[in-house]
C-alpha cells in the first residue's frame, strides 16, 4: 500500500491557547498592516497648500454710522462733562 503524505494536525489541536495566540497574532498582523497602509497618507512631508485669499469685505454705511454715532456721543458726553 501506498503511503501518503500526512500532516499531524495535533499540534494544531492541543489546546484553546494556541488557536487564541493565533488570532492574536493574525489580528496585530491585520492592524499593523492597516496601519502601515494608511499612515503614509496621513504623514506627509509636504506642507499643505496656502490658503486662498480671503474675501475683502468693504467697510459698507453701517459701519460708518456707527462711527458718526459714537463719534457724536463723544461730543456730547464732553460737552456735558464742561458743563
Amino acid at each position: 500500500m501506498e503511503k501518503c503524505l500526512s500532516i499531524d494536525y495535533t499540534l494544531f489541536q492541543t489546546d484553546f491557547f494556541t488557536m487564541k495566540t493565533a488570532i492574536y497574532i493574525l489580528l496585530a498582523l491585520t492592524v499593523i498592516t492597516g496601519l502601515i497602509l494608511i499612515l503614509p497618507d496621513l504623514v506627509s512631508a509636504q506642507p499643505p497648500p496656502p490658503p486662498d485669499k480671503p474675501q475683502q469685505v468693504p467697510i459698507d454705511g453701517g459701519l460708518g454710522l456707527l462711527a458718526a454715532a459714537g463719534g457724536a456721543y463723544a461730543i456730547k458726553k464732553l460737552r456735558d462733562k464742561k458743563k
